[in-house]
């Protein structure tokens, strides 16, 4: 049986490119469009890891609703150890939140290359090793927590 990817986006169009791209690696999916849809799925069953968009609507009047679910998950018994994979827009400042309860940080536009070493590394399905890639041209599209901590400092260095 694949492992199941708990895939929480707003946008249908993310959803259906995230459940073709995932299940075309072997996982099932199953993709939801807010944050009340990905608690009650996670009532009743345990993905392997969770991909969340960091502005998914939340409950009513809750902002970043991807990032309190992502805090939620770390906080809820037995949940900590489920890996979340946070997701923000290409130009979107990266919440403080993100560096203390995502397992990984993506960029929008998804790189295949950045999701996929992310699904490596919590779920140890390796792909094909790609091509040498030369340094100056390495994927950007993951940050680690501590880029992301470097980034948000030198953010609040210029007075962004």
């Amino acid at each position: 049986m694949p492992a199941t990817i708990l895939l929480a986006d707003d946008s249908p169009h993310a959803r259906r490119m995230g459940i073709e791209y995932l299940t075309g690696l072997g996982f099932a999916v199953e993709a939801v469009g807010d944050g009340a849809a990905a608690r009650a799925s996670l009532a009743v069953r345990r993905p392997a890891l969770v991909i969340v968009d960091a502005a998914l609507p939340g409950a009513e009047g809750e902002s970043l609703g991807g990032m309190t679910l992502c805090r939620e998950i770390k906080q809820y018994p037995g949940l900590p150890a489920l890996p979340v994979v946070v997701l923000l827009g290409a130009l979107a400042r990266v919440p403080p939140e993100a560096l203390a309860a995502a397992d990984a940080v993506l960029r929008k536009p998804l790189s295949s290359a950045g999701l996929e070493r992310s699904l490596a590394r919590w779920l140890g399905k390796l792909p094909p090793a790609p091509a040498p890639v030369a340094a100056a041209t390495a994927d950007p599209g993951e940050l680690s927590p501590e880029q992301m901590l470097e980034q948000a400092v030198r953010e609040a260095a210029r007075g962004q």
